[in-house]
């Protein structure tokens, strides 16, 4: 046989150009075969076999060393990427690395129910013991991840961001808990947010950082980063993010300082002794919520709200809701209360407790007023009326006065500071003392 009938045959068989020394390859290989003359076609079937196994073999080393890559490099392990249920289509697998090291970014699909409608790129930060406004306690670890989507269609449903992430064992086992911005809290970094369908996703900036604080037994194992659509049942992708091993050390000084209380005279209780509280007191304002009847004398040189009816992201707030050391602004996007805002007082028509054991540092009964009221310094139990979701360490500083039908309107106030974010809780707290010592009912 011919080396133009070798190439001729080859290229009839494969799909890929053959290497220009494929043909000699294949011609010794023929040379190898016994040849047995039995019919004048006969020459012809050894040899045309060895061209087929020949060519079977040879083309699929070409195949096996110069295909595309279509996996992870070699050496690295394969990334379970559980299927989703039937009646929903299955997002194409997403190639990811190993390991997402600090400092490594890795871009995805953004999946919905119909496919993909983006894509994200996920940029590794570093793990960290927690933060200067101690939002971490010492049993737990930050491990943080900038989020970033870019959007191609909008998604359906229309709903992604925060709660499309979550950090899990290799046994698919859920630990930490994200950090989120709300109330008063900075936090180190801006965090990802929830996107609904009212954003504009080719114009607005969707990206943040994911803060999940993670107890530090969790460091014990690998851990990795799901995505899932929040319409979606399992996970569209799965990141290995962490290795096991040592955790980063605690951040010291965490929480807040215990504080002394002292008499005022014209105070019903002791506050909080703060020389800088009582020179603000020295000049005060006041500011008056109709709805719920009440009047607040707050520092002249604080701010407070006017009446908020037309931001449906965070509800209708009265007038002297809001109080803060520094000038606020509240856009009409706003999805949560100003970070400056350093106390807020809501009226509620519930009653008020608490879902776990709080950490309680003051727990007090005293007198609003002449009402029954507590005062309640805690931290690890979230406000069962919404507001920021704190970490064991987040502290929060809270009055709850029990007011009678009458003569006000509503049966509970809740009057509070946090820790976390706050330019100065110490200040902060003493403040809210004043406020609820001097606070008065309509009659």
């Amino acid at each position: 046989m011919s080396d133009e009938q070798i190439a001729e045959y080859l290229r009839s068989r494969a799909s890929v150009r053959p290497p220009m020394d494929l043909v000699a390859s294949i011609g010794d290989a023929i040379q190898a075969v016994p040849q047995r003359r039995h019919s004048w076609f006969a020459p012809f079937v050894p040899a045309a076999a060895a061209v087929a196994a020949a060519a079977v073999v040879l083309v699929a080393a070409v195949l096996v060393g110069q295909g595309p890559d279509a996996g992870p490099p070699p050496g690295s392990s394969p990334t379970e990427v559980p299927a989703t249920p039937t009646s929903e289509p299955s997002p194409s697998p997403t190639s990811v690395p190993a390991l997402l090291e600090p400092g490594d970014s890795v871009t995805i699909d953004a999946v919905d129910p119909n496919g993909r409608w983006g894509s994200v790129t996920l940029t590794r930060g570093e793990d960290v013991g927690g933060y200067d406004d101690g939002s971490v306690a010492d049993d737990g670890f930050v491990i943080e991840i900038h989020v970033e989507y870019t959007a191609e269609r909008e998604p359906d449903p229309f709903l992604f961001g925060a709660p499309d992430w979550t950090v899990a064992t290799l046994g698919r086992l859920t630990v930490g808990e994200q950090l989120s911005p709300g109330g008063q809290r900075e936090l180190a970094r801006p965090v990802l947010a929830t996107y609904p369908g009212a954003i504009d996703i080719f114009d607005t900036p969707l990206e943040g950082w994911l803060l999940i604080v993670v107890p530090r037994e969790a460091a014990d194992e690998p851990l990795d980063l799901l995505y899932r659509h929040t319409s979606i049942a399992e996970a569209a992708a799965v990141i290995p993010i962490r290795a096991a091993g040592t955790p980063p050390d605690p951040v010291a000084g965490g929480g807040p300082e215990p504080v002394t209380y002292v008499e005022k005279e014209g105070y019903p209780f002791t506050v909080v002794d703060n020389a800088e509280a009582d020179e603000l007191f020295a000049t005060p304002d006041t500011c008056t919520n109709p709805e719920a009847g009440y009047t607040i004398t707050y520092p002249d040189d604080w701010f407070t709200n006017t009446e908020i009816d037309d931001v449906p992201a965070i509800g209708d707030w009265p007038a002297c809701s809001w109080f803060s050391p520094t000038f606020f602004d509240l856009p009409e996007d706003s999805t949560s209360v100003p970070p400056q805002v350093a106390i807020i007082v809501t009226v509620h028509d519930t009653s008020f407790g608490f879902v776990c054991e709080p950490n309680a540092t003051v727990n007090e009964l005293v007198t609003v007023a002449g009402f029954e009221a507590s005062r309640l310094e805690h931290s690890g139990c979230p406000d069962p009326q919404g507001g920021p979701e704190p970490a064991p360490m987040f502290s929060r500083y809270v009055y709850t006065v029990i007011v009678a039908p009458q003569p006000a309107e509503v049966p509970t106030l809740r009057a509070q500071t946090y820790f976390a974010g706050a330019a100065d809780y110490e200040l902060n707290r003493a403040v809210l003392d004043r406020i609820m010592a001097l606070i008065e009912f309509d009659e």
